[in-house]
Parts: C-alpha cells; sequence; structure tokens
C-alpha cells in the first residue's frame, strides 16, 4: 500500500503551487498559509524519532537562520520555533517540520500577564532578498 505524499511534499515537487522561500539538497523552507516559514525535510519523516542526525542537524541549522532573518525583517522582539511530535502534542499531520513565529510586545496590557502576542507582517519585504544575507 502506496501513502499519499504530504502536501509539503507536493509543493517541493512543484505539483502544486506553494511559496518555497529557499532549499537546499535536504531541506526546504516554505511559507505557510499564515504567512510564516515552515522548515522542512525534502524526504518525508512522521515525527523527530524517525529524524536522522544528519537531516537534523541542517534542518535545525536552516531554522536558526531563517529564525534571524524574520526577526531582522520584522524587528520583532522574540520568536518561537515549533515542533511537536503525537497528538497529544499537537502533532496532527504526521510529518515533521519547524514552525518559526515571530513575537512581539502589545501596547494593549493583558490582565494576565500584561503581554499579548501577535505575528507581525512582514512589511511587503520580499523574505528572500533578506534571507540572503544570512545565507
Amino acid at each position: 500500500m502506496t501513502t499519499e505524499p504530504s502536501i509539503f511534499t507536493k509543493i517541493i515537487n512543484r505539483d502544486i503551487p506553494g511559496f518555497i522561500a529557499f532549499e537546499t539538497e535536504n531541506v526546504a523552507v516554505l511559507i505557510s498559509l499564515e504567512g510564516h516559514p515552515l522548515v522542512i525535510p525534502k524526504r518525508e519523516y512522521r515525527d523527530v524519532y524517525e529524524l536522522p542526525d544528519e537531516i537534523a542537524a541542517e534542518v535545525m541549522q536552516i531554522a536558526v537562520k531563517v529564525a534571524k532573518a524574520l526577526k531582522h525583517a520584522t524587528n520583532c522582539a522574540g520568536i518561537n520555533l515549533v515542533q511537536s511530535n503525537g497528538p497529544v502534542a499537537g502533532h496532527n499531520k504526521f510529518f515533521i517540520s519547524i514552525c518559526i513565529l515571530s513575537r512581539v510586545l502589545s501596547t494593549m496590557m493583558s490582565s494576565l500577564n500584561g503581554i499579548l502576542t501577535r505575528r507581525p507582517k512582514l512589511n511587503d519585504r520580499p523574505c528572500a532578498k533578506v534571507w540572503k544575507k544570512y545565507y
């Protein structure tokens, strides 16, 4: 029985449209429909437990470069690198990815902790131009 390729694989193979911001032989950086970068291995792995060490290292090296570029482009206060494994961790699509989310301090005060977070827009700057500085 063959498994249907993930949407990421279909984008990487150019079978369906998608925005590939950067790629190497083993890793691609896609922009999600929500507008944030996703760093994924080009070969499909179900979760971090299947990921070979050398691919994991390359994925993380690229994630760090993308995080630096996103910080530069948005001037955000912080970055979340999100990678979940298993349904209890919110992993409901079974392919590995690192989602990179920029965070800023809000001018509004929250009654819980005084901080509201949101993802800033990239101010219409092409991501690829910013990312070239880091590659």
